[in-house]
């Protein structure tokens, strides 16, 4: 009896999907942007699965810079290019603000009222989150009043490898766990890894971390092919979002707990008044499900880009040594202290070359290279094409920071193509968006920066770095790997040894 209740309730689906897919010819005359139809997806469902954003730029030169397809009855609206970009993010920006939701996400707990990235609206919580984490995180005083603890952690990590020179480490565990604890320290106050050991408890927080994102990448289900399944509730849907839920928690829920029992002692503060994140997440009145909830969402978001960029920089510079002579040579000249002195970032935002290198990284390597997905508040028309209400909206930042009619020689990592250039990562530029473009953009590119400045810096300033065997840097394993990001998919392994002056 239930085989035949599915039945009933998907056969009628299916048939009107085939409709809608153009199996049975066009039912509407609504002039969606071209675009493959289904059974050309499915030649490129291997490349769909693991490289989506080469496999929409193949499609979209043959199919333009806008370009639609279906999967299942949803509608997906892809933009390629740089003038698509703006149409999105500038000329209907405020149509496209709404967030696309996968029906796992939908089902988290507190999500709609609890999320900057994952609030379906540009609501009243998200301005007043908007604004916590402008005042308390992302201003450019906030930022500056961190600059001693970024300092701090990075001075642990560079004493640690100190006392690894000459034998093999991993790069990019370092660094991700050094930048855990910057941006943990923001949030909390508090480490959440040791980077000197892997105990128990830092190796658990770091591995539940994985598992969310490993989560949330595969949170793709029928419930979003068919929308119309999500009114039915689905157990493996519920399953999945209170298991990213329950994970979320066993973060978050003892640090938010004690810091409500010392509160009480201390009293309430401010944004202004010194307090950290999650201070001011209590005062305002968030419950704890819900700081838990966002305090997550910042903490994956900052290992997104600085951790993912610091990694590929460190790969490019090790690849490129004349590339890397030259970032140290300025880094070099603007610093006065000895070996034992760690850097102070106040000089780096003067190193003019090392920040285009910051900057060509984001560019080749683009941490999201579909960004996050928006959805269509309500139909409106690009150029002659009908945009419906409710469809994805994509943008490929990735064909856009590869596009030759742009950037001179795109797959090459140079540098000197930002020194007289006055693009920037700020949203305004719309053949570089590494960040993203209008009130969706995210908000942390400037902590972010400080973030990458200041950890790769000190690396290539204290140490000279080897691959394990002897291998020649230029050989150097480039594969990288998509899943919420694109991150290199083997991990980065070097041999460090204390620099000579």
């Amino acid at each position: 009896m239930l085989v035949v209740a599915v039945a009933v309730i998907l056969l009628p689906i299916f048939f009107i999907s085939l409709k809608k897919l153009g199996f049975f010819g066009s039912s509407s005359t609504e002039k969606l942007p071209p675009g493959p139809n289904a059974l050309q997806l499915l030649r490129k469902v291997s490349e769909f699965r693991n490289k989506p954003h080469i496999a929409i730029t193949t499609l979209a030169k043959l199919y333009g810079p806008i370009m639609s397809f279906h999967l299942g009855t949803q509608v997906v609206i892809i933009a390629s290019s740089s003038s698509a970009a703006k149409q999105i993010f500038k000329t209907h920006d405020q149509n496209f603000s709404g967030r696309y939701l996968t029906s796992v996400f939908c089902k988290l707990p507190t999500i709609e009222h609890c999320s900057l990235a994952m609030s379906r609206e540009c609501n009243a919580t998200w301005k007043l989150l908007r604004d916590v984490t402008q005042n308390v995180i992302f201003s450019s005083k906030s930022v500056h009043s961190k600059a001693c603890t970024r300092k701090a952690k990075v001075a642990e990590m560079v004493e640690y490898i100190r006392s690894k020179a000459g034998e093999t480490v991993d790069l990019e565990d370092l660094m991700n766990s050094t930048i855990y604890n910057i941006i943990s320290d923001v949030l909390v106050s508090r480490n959440l890894v040791d980077i000197t050991r892997e105990d128990e408890g830092d190796g658990k927080v770091r591995a539940v971390v994985r598992e969310i994102i490993d989560l949330v990448s595969s949170s793709v289900g029928l419930s979003d092919l068919f929308p119309v399944l999500r009114k039915l509730n689905l157990p493996s849907t519920k399953r999945k979002a209170m298991e990213i839920h329950g994970k979320i928690m066993y973060i978050w829920e003892d640090i938010v707990k004690e810091r409500r029992s010392e509160k009480r002692d201390r009293g309430l503060v401010d944004a202004n008044s010194g307090g950290d994140f999650l201070d001011v997440m209590i005062e305002n009145g968030f419950p704890d499900d819900q700081i838990c909830n966002v305090t997550m969402e910042l903490l994956a978001a900052g290992m997104d880009t600085s951790g993912i960029t610091s990694v590929w920089l460190m790969v490019e510079l090790i690849k490129n040594p004349h590339i890397l002579r030259r970032v140290r040579d300025e880094i070099a000249s603007a610093f006065e202290g000895d070996d034992r002195t760690l850097i102070d970032e106040s000089i780096l935002s003067d190193s003019h070359y090392f920040q285009a290198c910051i900057k060509e990284t984001l560019r080749l390597h683009i941490p999201g290279p579909l960004l996050m997905p928006r959805r269509a508040i309500e139909t409106c028309k690009i150029d002659d094409y009908v945009i419906p209400k409710d469809s994805v909206i994509l943008v490929n930042a990735w064909a856009i920071s590869m596009d030759p009619d742009t950037w001179k020689d795109a797959t090459s990592f140079n540098p000197d193509r930002f020194l007289e250039s006055k693009i920037d990562f700020r949203g305004n530029h719309f053949e570089y968006i590494p960040f993203g473009s209008g009130r969706r953009m995210c908000p942390g590119f400037n902590l972010a920066l400080k973030d990458i400045q200041i950890v790769v810096a000190s690396l290539v300033h204290y140490f000279d770095w080897s691959l394990p065997n002897g291998m020649d840097p230029t050989q150097i394993d480039m594969a990288d790997k998509f899943g919420t990001v694109l991150k290199k998919e083997t991990p980065l392994l070097l041999i460090p040894s204390l620099k000579k002056y």
